[in-house]
């Protein structure tokens, strides 16, 4: 049987606490993504470049008139 354990127990924190780590948390967060931005935005253009490349149905140019 799986363990139903949930990873994220959260303990009772003094709101301070909890304030000071969303905090850095959020900065954490924007400096990752400030500082990967090229490289995540290789890894999504390659998986939609994958996809495009998949679609049995590709869509027309939006220039391109239909007849």
């Amino acid at each position: 049987m799986g363990d139903d354990t949930d990873p994220f127990v959260f303990p009772e924190m003094p709101d301070e606490a909890v304030v000071a780590i969303e905090q850095f948390l959020e900065a954490f967060y924007h400096h990752f993504q400030n500082h990967y931005f090229a490289q995540m935005h290789r890894w999504y253009h390659a998986i939609d470049q994958r996809q495009r490349d998949n679609d049995p149905m590709p869509s027309r140019p939006p220039d391109d008139p239909p007849f």
